[in-house]
């Protein structure tokens, strides 16, 4: 890696994470990958019938390399004791961790494995399917694509990501932020997963009032937890969901057609 970029490794090559890395990639980082099955040299990413490519390395934690300025998590909370073992490898203060997982202990859960490195939460709110290894296709939701909390260590990175083409969203709040994201996720993953279909199924009213109901029993856990979220926050969220292109496939859903541990 020549010293006069700026350099990303991330652990978890499924859409997310590929989506994240490609990003990266186009903002001129130098990319690594470390754990994928199949060994990329290279990421292909489609959006709108426009195919993209960006070339990545991978890397083997087991043999000496300098760490990297930023190290992205994309993995389920289900697949962290899997990575666990490559992490002490990137424990570094000049390493920041980022975070890509759906829930709200991201900080608590991988102060765990890291003692040096900075740990930051990235909510995504991007739609993403990898159709084959190294191959992902992206889909946009809403007005943003990433929130990351407003501080001096995420600048960086979100000036990379607008770069390469995210939109990035900085908050002072990134605990009512989180929240906001985990009503979605606890209503459309387990609702696509059940029934079986894409996220089209979220627009049925019988469903949608299903959604309502996951959200409301969570509310005033969030408000106990401190997050600053009302009944109009929740309306707010359906009707994001109901902007989410129907052909959509959530992640939770994925995992079942791909038949691998769900989160729950």
């Amino acid at each position: 890696m020549t010293s006069s970029r700026y350099s990303a490794t991330l652990i978890g090559a499924g859409s997310v994470g590929l989506v994240l890395a490609a990003c990266l990639a186009k903002a001129d980082w130098d990319v690594s990958i470390v754990g994928a099955r199949t060994p990329l040299n290279k990421i292909s990413m489609q959006e709108n019938g426009i195919s993209s490519q960006y070339s990545v390395k991978r890397v083997d934690v087991n043999q000496d390399f300098k760490p990297p300025r930023v190290l992205i998590i994309a993995v389920k909370s289900q697949q962290v004791e899997t990575i666990s073992h490559w992490l002490p490898a990137f424990d570094s203060k000049n390493t920041t961790v980022l975070v890509a997982q759906n829930g709200i202990d991201q900080r608590q859960t991988f102060r765990n494995y890291f003692s040096n490195s900075p740990i930051i939460p990235a909510i995504i709110y991007f739609n993403a399917q990898r159709d084959n290894p190294g191959s992902v296709n992206l889909r946009r939701i809403g007005h943003q694509d990433v929130c990351l909390p407003q501080q001096d260590l995420t600048r960086l990175l979100a000036s990379a990501f607008s770069t390469g083409g995210l939109r990035v969203l900085l908050t002072e709040d990134i605990q009512t932020r989180l929240w906001l994201k985990l009503l979605a996720n606890i209503s459309v993953n387990p609702l696509t997963a059940l029934t079986g279909q894409p996220t089209g199924i979220m627009r049925r009213s019988d469903i949608a009032d299903s959604a309502r109901a996951l959200m409301l029993e969570a509310l005033p856990v969030a408000q106990a937890e401190g997050a600053k979220i009302t009944i109009q926050d929740l309306e707010d969220t359906l009707k994001w969901i109901s902007t989410i292109p129907p052909e959509s496939r959530s992640s939770m859903l994925q995992d079942k057609q791909a038949m691998v541990p769900l989160e729950y």
